[in-house]
């Protein structure tokens, strides 16, 4: 390790235009302008500590990089899963889609008559499903807090992933209202 600090030091030095004299074991220097005159004040400014702190923090930031950033990537390991028929394989799950407008509440299609019915549906129908995603689509006039209290509830009823598409206001019948929504 001294070695390597000497090393470090002799490069500092050749850098900073210094003489050098190498001997086996150990290296002495002196000075390219040094005073002729012992009342002469040297004014140039000593750099030589502040090469050495540069090179000792850029080999330590070189060291450490590779650890650090081995620590943060985290790896999600692949998981077996069972092996698909035929059957499954070619036909797969219909998306279950729930548009909500004021007064209106569709699930699949099927307009729900109270927030109830749309409970009971959900928790009919997502148990038998393999996929336990949603697709929402809410109407731009209704208030951020109904629809996220339909997404928590959507959330709670066993929905794993709920995604949001835009409303399409020309796809999207004028209804009854939905007494108590």
């Amino acid at each position: 390790m001294q070695a390597f600090y000497q090393a470090v030091r002799l490069v500092t030095l050749f850098l900073h235009k210094r003489h050098i004299h190498v001997t086996p074991g150990r290296y002495t220097y002196t000075m390219a302008h040094a005073p002729t005159d012992s009342t002469e004040t040297l004014s140039e400014v000593n750099v030589i500590p502040l090469a050495d702190l540069s090179l000792v923090l850029l080999i330590i930031l070189m060291v450490i990089s590779p650890m650090v950033s081995l620590a943060l990537i985290k790896v999600q390991a692949a998981q077996a899963t069972a092996a698909q028929t035929q059957q499954e394989f070619t036909q797969p799950e219909t998306p279950l889609i729930v548009s909500y407008a004021p007064g209106l509440l569709k699930f699949n299609g099927k307009s729900m008559t109270s927030p109830l019915d749309f409970v009971e549906e959900l928790d009919r129908v997502l148990p038998l499903r393999k996929d336990k995603s949603i697709i929402l689509t809410a109407a731009p006039e209704l208030t951020h807090g109904d629809v996220v209290s339909l997404m928590d509830i959507i959330r709670r009823h066993g929905a794993e992933s709920l995604t949001m598409v835009k409303w399409d206001s020309a796809s999207q019948p004028a209804a009854a209202p939905v007494p108590g929504a």
